[in-house]
């Protein structure tokens, strides 16, 4: 083995000493890509292929291109200006020539640019969001700066196609967004800056009603927690039920009748909307039998106690309301008292006084004594609600029919005598000193005590009339003689047609005068207007014109046969009433 390596390392020896050494290989070029394929003057291209060397050359459709750069494997030419269309592309490299490349002359493309082409919303006020769209824009929120009329704008975020800003403060008019990113800056398109909205009522609905209605205000800048808002009408607050920016809805607070504007005051501001008109309230009147059992027993002159429903009257008239809740009733038919307890739901009878009683008729409480007239003999008298004496009071009107008998709030009695068409006066304490406060031209038929501590007296002449305590009477409804039912004209309480024989009458606390047209068989109603009385609204409450008859119901369908007494209870929500030829007590609910 030895021997043989030796021998090839001689081989190997004098194959190196030779004199002629082997030739260096030379290689053509080779063309690989052109990047890119097409372009215009200008573009700039990398040729790849093998073997280039520093003194190449390239022509494109035989004219030459610029060479920038070179590599054994890279040339980068700039295309050098021809016209449109596809040229081959030919190198010439280290004394060689190759083609096999073509390049394609295009439309030049404009590069892209900053712009700016539209806003969502176009318009708005300080503080809303815009957003700004278009290109170029950075994603990075701290290169893009925006202003509009040279106001810098809150940048909320940002991405390379739109911008999310927040309006600064402006007056309103039209300005561009001017977008500024790296330098570069571009004005958009205009935007529109509204007017701030204010504190403004617009509309209010409904227009007119009365207290306790949902009242709905519409308009801008209501703050949505209610207590927030102040609502006042007449300088009454409305209590606010619901609140939104643009609608409140408030509950119509108590106001007398007339228009007042709805006032708003939210924060510091106040402004005044359309007015509301109060009108009359729309009731309604239910009437049922409360006490009594129709017919009269021919036979006998008792009256009948026990249960509501069982109890029998011979000829109810006048009512008084007791301050215990009880009421009494004066039965003309046995000349007694009689006590209707709502409570208990029994009706009673006190043989008290019954041989001073000859048609007791109407009466009224003072001081723990009820008080009343006995119109049949004359006589005045008091019953003690205590001790359930009965006495006979100083002042006889035998044969004259005295009809009711009141008191003013210093204690002056006041008995009103129908055949002597007079109004008498006593000082308090006093029955012994008479004087006449009015004569009437009429006979008068029955009076209450008004709110304002005047009186209010029924005549046969079917009228009403104003008394005040210096004895000055005005007439304030009905026309006189006319024995009609006729509400007249809504306001106008003169035009209003009564009949003869208004022999109840009773006042509510806010001066609503219900009045018994007992011949007509109806309840009348006059409630005093914006001006008080003179333009009182007259209305028919309860039953048909000139049609008896026993049913309950609505007041529309209701019927009585010749209504008497009259009172109403203390919260003013029902009345009481003595139907007399019926021989019940019926009962009215005003909703």
């Amino acid at each position: 083995m030895k021997k043989y390596l030796i021998l090839l390392a001689g081989v190997l020896a004098l194959a190196g000493c030779g004199s002629d050494a082997p030739e260096a290989v030379e290689h053509s070029p080779k063309l690989l890509s052109i990047i890119p394929k097409a372009g215009y003057p200008g573009t700039e291209a990398v040729i790849s292929g093998y073997w280039f060397s520093d003194d190449a050359v390239v022509t494109v459709g035989g004219t030459p291109a610029t060479v920038t750069a070179t590599t054994i494997d890279r040339i980068t030419v700039v295309m050098p200006s021809l016209d449109l269309g596809a040229y081959p592309v030919s190198v010439t490299t280290g004394g060689k020539t190759v083609e096999g490349l073509s390049f394609r002359y295009a439309e030049p493309v404009e590069p892209e640019k900053l712009a700016v082409w539209s806003y969502s919303p176009n318009h708005g006020i300080e503080g809303d969001e815009v957003t700004i769209s278009g290109q170029l824009f950075s994603n990075k929120k701290e290169r893009n700066s925006v202003t509009i009329n040279d106001k810098a704008v809150e940048i909320v975020s940002a991405n390379d196609v739109k911008l999310v800003v927040v309006l600064p403060d402006n007056e309103p008019g039209q300005y561009p967004f001017i977008v500024t990113v790296d330098g570069e800056s571009v004005t958009g398109p205009m935007f529109t800056y509204d007017k701030k909205p204010e504190l403004t009522v617009t509309s209010i609905s409904p227009s007119s009603g009365t207290a306790g209605d949902v009242l709905t205000i519409n308009g801008l800048c209501f703050s949505e927690v209610a207590s927030e808002n102040i609502v006042t009408l007449n300088g009454v607050r409305a209590e606010v039920a619901e609140a939104a920016t643009t609608r409140l809805q408030v509950v119509v607070p108590e106001n007398p009748k007339g228009a007042y504007p709805v006032v708003v005051t939210v924060g510091d501001k106040t402004v005044t909307g359309p007015s509301f008109l109060y009108v009359q309230k729309t009731l309604t009147y239910t009437v049922r039998t409360l006490a009594g059992t129709a017919g009269r027993n021919p036979t006998t002159t008792e009256s009948v106690d026990g249960a509501l429903s069982t109890a029998k009257w011979r000829l109810p008239r006048g009512l008084v309301w007791l301050p215990d809740g009880r009421i009494a009733s004066f039965d003309e038919g046995t000349n007694v008292i009689r006590f209707i307890d709502l409570a208990q739901g029994t009706v009673t009878t006190t043989q008290a006084g019954h041989t001073l009683l000859n048609a007791p008729w109407r009466g009224c409480v003072k001081d723990g004594w009820l008080y009343l007239v006995s119109k049949g003999n004359g006589n005045i008298l008091r019953y003690n609600l205590s001790t359930d004496n009965v006495e006979k009071l100083a002042p006889t009107f035998s044969g004259k029919s005295p009809m009711d008998i009141q008191f003013d709030a210093a204690g002056n009695a006041y008995i009103l005598v129908r055949d002597e068409k007079a109004l008498y006066k006593y000082p308090a304490g006093d029955f012994s000193a008479q004087e006449t406060l009015l004569a009437f031209d009429d006979k008068p038929q029955s009076m209450a005590l008004l709110p304002d501590g005047n009186f209010v007296v029924a005549t046969d002449g079917c009228q009403l009339l104003s008394v005040t305590l210096d004895g000055t009477a005005t007439v304030i409804a009905g026309i006189k003689g006319a024995k009609a039912v006729d509400d007249g004209e809504p306001g106008a309480p003169l035009t209003a047609k009564f009949g003869p024989n208004l022999w109840g009458m009773a006042v509510d606390a806010e001066g609503v005068i219900y009045v018994t047209d007992n011949g007509n068989h109806v309840l009348r109603r006059v409630a005093p207007g914006e001006n008080g009385y003179a333009d009182a609204l007259v209305q028919t409450i309860a039953g048909t014109a000139g049609k008896a008859g026993k049913t309950d119901g609505d007041g529309s369908v209701a019927l009585f046969s010749a209504p008497h007494g009259i009172i109403v209870h203390p919260d003013g929500n029902k009345l009481y009433l003595s139907d007399s030829n019926n021989y019940l007590i019926r009962e009215i609910t005003i909703q």
